[in-house]
């Protein structure tokens, strides 16, 4: 057993785990066509090979090999303001290996690396249906602190997000108001961050209670001002900052 990360001559491999993972995570209810093509929608059309790409600094993507075959990967982000959280949006294990460990020794992997990058703070990305994957963070001690919705072909799914909690700690959301252009007051959660290639995009709400979500807010150019399209892509308009498509899954071990 080995853990290295990934390369390009990777991703057909890296391509099928996620393929068979996800048709066993979550066949319960998605139908194997909207799997498949929510495979391709994700990480197809060469955007694996731009996340593994050296200029792909703050994602890491290591693979677990058995024997020479990849068997498991995770998707990891770096997200650097306002603090430094290490974010596990996919783990992924080929379900002919699972019960074996593998998925925890990647995560301890990950773990491992975020820590010495001197991270605050770890979240942990998991759609409710995946009882199995929200077990798992919750034996480990994260605190489930907010959810929010992921469309998946047309229809919304809610995505539960586990916090790790220092002992003694409780979770609290950075809120912070802002003006948009027409001069209506915004609360941006600067917690609920999504990595974009030149500052974090950050979840905006109408309420400083944060009930009432209404959009993104990107911190490299403070605006509001920007476009998602079908895939989750967000664009800003006003700087260019950019958010590839959104992550598909979340843990299964």
């Amino acid at each position: 057993m080995a853990i290295r990360d990934a390369t390009r001559s990777d991703v057909a491999a890296i391509r099928e785990v996620a393929r068979q993972s996800l048709r066993t995570s979550y066949a319960h209810f998605l139908e194997e066509q909207t799997i498949d093509d929510a495979v391709e929608q994700w990480y197809g059309d060469g955007r694996l090979e731009e996340l593994i790409s050296d200029e792909a600094d703050d994602v890491s993507i290591p693979v677990l090999e058995v024997d020479g075959e990849i068997v498991a990967f995770a998707q990891c982000y770096l997200v650097e303001f306002p603090e430094r959280v290490g974010e596990i949006h996919w783990l992924h294990v080929d379900p002919e290996h699972r019960g074996e460990g593998y998925g925890s020794q990647l995560y301890e992997h990950v773990r491992e690396t975020f820590e010495e990058e001197g991270i605050d703070r770890f979240k942990g990305f998991v759609f409710a249906e995946n009882e199995p994957g929200n077990e798992f963070y919750e034996r480990r001690g994260y605190e489930s602190a907010y959810t929010h919705t992921q469309e998946i072909a047309g229809e919304e799914y809610t995505e539960n997000v586990w916090v790790d909690i220092p002992e003694g700690e409780r979770y609290r959301r950075a809120v912070e108001p802002h003006e948009d252009a027409d001069g209506t007051t915004l609360y941006v959660a600067y917690r609920e961050a999504s990595v974009g290639s030149r500052g974090a995009f950050h979840v905006a709400y109408l309420d400083e209670d944060l009930e009432e979500r209404y959009g993104w807010f990107c911190s490299a150019c403070e605006s509001f001002d920007n476009a998602m399209d079908a895939s989750g892509r967000i664009v800003c308009n006003e700087c260019g900052n950019t958010r590839k498509a959104t992550r598909w899954d979340a843990a299964y071990l």
